[in-house]
């Protein structure tokens, strides 16, 4: 009698983890038998959490878009020509909720169709700033061909016995093995789902509405049939995977103080979180965004105060009570040492919820422009408590398995670590002086002082005089921060270069490790 032998059937996989094969009956004197590969049946779906403004919003009651990330151009046309005035009604935080309706990000392993992508949450964020990474990691979680009889290798091969050194390692660097690589591929089904989030109200309040997106993702996959004999796929964790905002989002998730969902969660890849904040956020407040960016976000600072102002969400990015202290200077003539340098210990108090300085964060005259507020000054005011307050619950918190990577470029991505201004004139001014000056009116951010002027303005990262790492908005002190203050919870961190915040998870090395994360996480789940 003939040996048998075995020939792969043509398989197809489908959006729920089941596959299917045709075959055709045969003779019994038939040797060759069909085989297909059997996915697993664990389910760890993964669920990426984006940045500030990269999540649609519409109008609460009337359901009008009115933050459309579908594309670049359609973000511009929406934005290009709105006033102060109407960013602040059009982007309040309580009339604001997830618009679910955004585009399609394309086909993936087990996102087959505009349907699918639905139900995975595409339509809530940006297919222009994520779509192609998220169908990358599905594609290589999943493999667009996993479940083929000829057998797809493990994403993790090309890692098996490697240093990860090229990835700037700050903790002992661990390699995948090949029983981790084949562990983490055979055991588990990891479909990605994505999730915007309301970033105008604060993030403890997004943190919350994750949470419950957790549970019901879980719920989803739990006890699903997946069509092979009956079977039903088990799901009991996800594994979340951020960037920026998305960072403080996921943590408020887990966090006790708000979304409570620790124990839902395998663990937490964080990129480019601006875990202490960014003194970009003060720039930006102060002089609004520069280039392209700035007919979106706000060309100067009354369009951007009107929606910041009125926003803990975008608050909750400013340098926090972990920053590193006296990262806001100011500088005269040519003396490169700082005159000023705040704040001492609390940014609250010192520079956030000062009124009259010049150098203060907030201009008064410029938090309604809508003529809708009581008292402006008090409803900002209770914001930034609102901000402190999250703060201080977040703190140095991070989930027990926890993942990170940052941009620390010095050369082509600084970012503002400290924020300097300086003035061209001045002549023995002392940091008394400077705390009490006030801005010249109509003129700021000139300030006066007896006897004379000063003409103040924000030097560029590349200028202050000494590396301002970054990736061009998050500075490392802060990307940095949960290696230096995560404890035992970061299993890692990686320190990187040669890219843009924005655009970070279109890096391979970025990619790469934030898969290499994921492998690692996943060697965690050995009793799901």
């Amino acid at each position: 009698m003939a040996e048998e032998s075995t020939q792969p059937l043509e398989q197809q996989a489908h959006h729920d983890g089941s596959v299917t094969a045709r075959t055709r009956l045969t003779p019994v004197s038939e040797v060759k038998r069909g085989s297909i590969i059997v996915p697993p049946t664990t389910v760890v779906p993964v669920i990426f959490v984006p940045g500030i403004m990269g999540s649609n919003l519409r109008d609460a009651k009337t359901k009008e878009s009115v933050w459309n990330t579908n594309s670049t151009v359609s973000i511009l046309l929406q934005w290009i020509f709105r006033s102060a005035s109407t960013r602040q009604s059009k982007l309040a935080p309580k009339n604001a909720e997830v618009d679910t309706t955004g585009k399609w990000y394309g086909k993936s392993a087990t996102v087959h169709d505009e349907k699918d992508g639905e139900a995975r949450g595409q339509g809530t964020t940006s297919r222009a700033f994520y779509g192609d990474f998220v169908r990358w990691l599905d594609d290589h979680l999943n493999g667009n061909d996993k479940a083929t009889a000829q057998g797809v290798p493990s994403p993790w091969n090309a890692m098996v016995n490697k240093g990860i050194d090229a990835w700037n390692p700050e903790k002992m660097p661990q390699a995948l093995t090949q029983e981790n690589a084949d562990f983490a591929w055979d055991n588990f089904f990891c479909p990605v789902h994505v999730q915007g989030y309301n970033w105008l109200q604060s993030n403890g309040e997004s943190g919350k509405d994750l949470a419950k997106v957790i549970k019901d993702v879980i719920a989803q996959w739990n006890g699903k049939p997946d069509g092979k004999d009956g079977a039903v796929f088990k799901c009991e964790k996800v594994i979340l995977v951020s960037h920026s905002m998305g960072g403080l989002v996921t943590r408020a998730a887990v966090h006790p103080d708000f979304g409570a969902a620790a124990d839902l969660v395998l663990g937490i890849v964080h990129g480019e979180q601006p875990a202490n904040g960014a003194a970009a956020a003060y720039h930006h407040c102060r002089s609004g965004y520069g280039g392209v960016s700035g007919w979106v976000l706000g060309r100067n600072a009354a369009q951007v105060t009107a929606v910041f102002a009125n926003s803990p969400g975008a608050m909750e990015l400013l340098p926090n009570q972990q920053y590193p202290a006296k990262w806001l200077k100011a500088r005269v003539g040519s003396n490169p040492a700082a005159v000023l340098e705040l704040p001492e210990t609390d940014p609250y108090v010192e520079i956030y919820l000062q009124k009259n300085p010049w150098w203060r964060l907030i201009d008064p005259s410029l938090i309604d422009p809508s003529k809708k507020l009581h008292q402006p000054w008090v409803a900002y005011y209770k914001q930034v408590n609102i901000v402190a307050q999250f703060h201080r619950s977040l703190a140095t918190t991070y989930h027990p398995q926890t993942y990170a990577h940052y941009g620390a470029d010095t050369k082509k991505y600084p970012a503002w670590g400290d924020l300097v201004w300086h003035s061209e004139t001045g002549v023995g001014v002392d940091q008394s002086e400077l705390l009490l000056a006030k801005p010249a009116e109509g003129s700021n951010p000139v300030s006066v002082l007896a006897g004379q002027t000063l003409r103040f303005s924000i030097v560029d990262p590349q200028e202050v005089g000494y590396p301002q790492p970054g990736d061009g908005t998050v500075p490392a002190c802060s990307g940095e921060a949960p290696n230096v203050q995560g404890g035992g919870s970061v299993k890692q961190s990686f320190r990187l270069t040669g890219f843009e915040h924005q655009g970070a998870y279109d890096n391979d090395a970025v990619q790469q490790s934030t898969l290499y994360a994921i492998g690692m996480l996943l060697q965690q789940a050995h009793e799901l």
